[in-house]
């Protein structure tokens, strides 16, 4: 036998060792080095820790009527607004009710926290798992003094079914969407790279990749090809925008933009807590207006770094480095990380996929909805 034929039959055995792998075990490989391209190669999506288990149609039971579901767009003020819907249903009783991380008291159940597991085994864990410090880890997320739950999602309406825009919804769930300039959501996309931690990166696989480019100008210019039109990142922009304008008349939906919590901090507070149904005494509201502030988050950014209390071997660690997660998201990044070639050609892009839509348009780049 050749030596091209001893090469050949042994690219085949791998090839067949990498399927049988994809198949029944893809999570070996997040073992290797880098091993997320062999899971995205065998067929698997990216990111390899994102699951849309918990809001199938069918498979909600595990929601309460009541529950408040966070599903700002990426890089949109989701933790921000997290933080203060929590805020908002404790009244800002930090005492009574302990913040202890976004990831406890206000969890992303489609995050898969150990790899290889299913929504069926995490839910469970969501329940059982007890924490180092001995405490329940479900008397943070559900807590029996809560007026309600919340739980963070990036999902577009399509992804919750008949939780939404339906006359006899399966739970009685509320949402609050955040839009966010386009092109400064975009450019929020490349600290959020270089943010994440290296356990994290090593229990995916090494996925996300530590460098989306040598220099701010070759990572803008990732991104910004990366959310064009036919691109995975693509619908987290203008369709997720365009898809909560079409249901934000709905009862139990409230959309939210950035720039106008960013100027109106005290306007949006009320209009969370009157969507939330929770009345604020004058006291309780300027206790949450200031807990909600960057300046009150900047100095508590040990509770945003998000743990993963269901992964045993994670125990301790987080998944963004310390500082990384609450940055001042100032209107306007967008026209600093990009060439005006390139603002010029998402201009346009936005221009014809809204059409002849300029209330949408205009509400997605300005905010204010009238």
């Amino acid at each position: 036998m050749t030596i091209v034929k001893i090469l050949g039959n042994i690219v085949i055995l791998l090839s067949i060792i990498i399927g049988c792998i994809g198949r029944f075990q893809p999570h070996l490989f997040f073992k290797l080095p880098n091993g997320f391209i062999l899971w995205a190669l065998t067929g698997h999506p990216l990111p390899p820790f994102i699951i849309p288990g918990p809001f199938k149609e069918g498979n909600v039971d595990w929601l309460n009527d009541g529950d408040l579901i966070v599903t700002a767009a990426p890089k949109s003020g989701t933790t921000w607004m997290l933080f203060c819907s929590h805020q908002i249903r404790v009244k800002g009783d930090d005492e009574k009710f302990p913040y202890a991380d976004v990831s406890l008291n206000t969890p992303w159940p489609e995050l898969i926290q150990t790899p290889g597991d299913t929504w069926e085994i995490q839910r469970e864990k969501y329940n059982t798992t007890v924490l180092a410090d001995g405490t329940l880890f479900k008397n943070y997320w559900d807590h029996p003094e809560y007026p309600f739950r919340i739980f963070k999602s990036h999902n577009l309406p399509k992804g919750f079914g008949s939780l939404i825009g339906s006359d006899n919804p399966p739970k009685k769930v509320k949402f609050i969407a955040m839009a966010r300039p386009a092109l400064d959501q975009i450019a929020s996309f490349i600290p959020f790279f270089v943010g994440k931690t290296d356990e994290f990166r090593k229990t995916w696989g090494g996925f996300p990749p530590v460098s989306i480019g040598t220099n701010a100008r070759e990572q803008a210019k990732t991104v910004f090809s990366r959310t064009k039109p036919g691109n995975k990142w693509f619908d987290m922009t203008l369709p997720y925008v365009k898809s909560w304008w079409e249901v934000k008349d709905e009862d139990n939906v409230l959309l939210l933009h950035y720039s106008d919590a960013v100027k109106d901090l005290d306007g949006t507070v009320k209009k969370i807590a009157d969507f939330l149904d929770v009345e604020l005494s004058p006291e309780h509201h300027a206790k949450v207006v200031d807990r909600c502030s960057y300046k009150y988050m900047k100095g508590k950014q040990h509770l945003f770094e998000y743990q993963m209390p269901l992964n045993r071997e994670f125990d301790g660690k987080r998944i963004v480095k310390s500082g990384s997660m609450i940055r001042k998201g100032t209107n306007g990044d967008g026209k600093v990380f990009f060439t005006d070639e390139e603002i010029a050609e998402f201009n346009k892009r936005e221009e014809d996929f809204y059409g002849e839509d300029i209330d949408i348009l205009d509400w997605h780049r300005h905010g204010s909805m009238k």
